[in-house]
């Protein structure tokens, strides 16, 4: 049996896929502004690369609040996720770590979920008064 979190028939497969899109872009232009553009504007006085780089990492990450906001909604993310994912974009490489950590624990409640599922309907119609679980 295939992983639903890999089928393209989810409805979190691509919003998932637009957010590690969006992080790899954005972390990426982060650390291009931070170890190119700063440097060049405070050592060479030289500071079109940080104005030119700083605007457009900042025009991405709007896009990538975007994408995460979206992935949060779709996938029930509790505030601690939330904010994690909002202030990697602020720190070098740290977007790649909590990128990283949101995909492992998306397949791991993913897991769970299915193997929920595949308990049988006799232990699903016990549980019809017990609330959905928190995402």
């Amino acid at each position: 049996m295939n992983d639903a979190a890999e089928t393209p028939k989810d409805p979190l497969h691509g919003a998932l896929l637009r957010y590690r899109v969006m992080t790899y872009i954005v972390g990426s232009a982060l650390i291009i502004l931070v170890c190119v553009g700063v440097p060049l504007q405070f050592w060479a006085h030289f500071d079109l690369v940080a104005k030119v780089e700083g605007t457009i990492h900042g025009y991405l990450y709007l896009v990538y609040l975007f994408t995460a906001a979206d992935l949060a909604r779709r996938a029930h993310w509790r505030i601690g996720r939330m904010l994690a994912v909002v202030l990697s974009g602020f720190v070098p490489f740290l977007a790649f770590v909590v990128e990283h950590r949101v995909v492992m624990q998306m397949k791991e409640e993913r897991a769970q979920l299915l193997a929920d599922l595949d308990d049988g309907p006799a232990e699903s119609t016990d549980r019809t008064s017990a609330s959905p679980p928190a995402g």
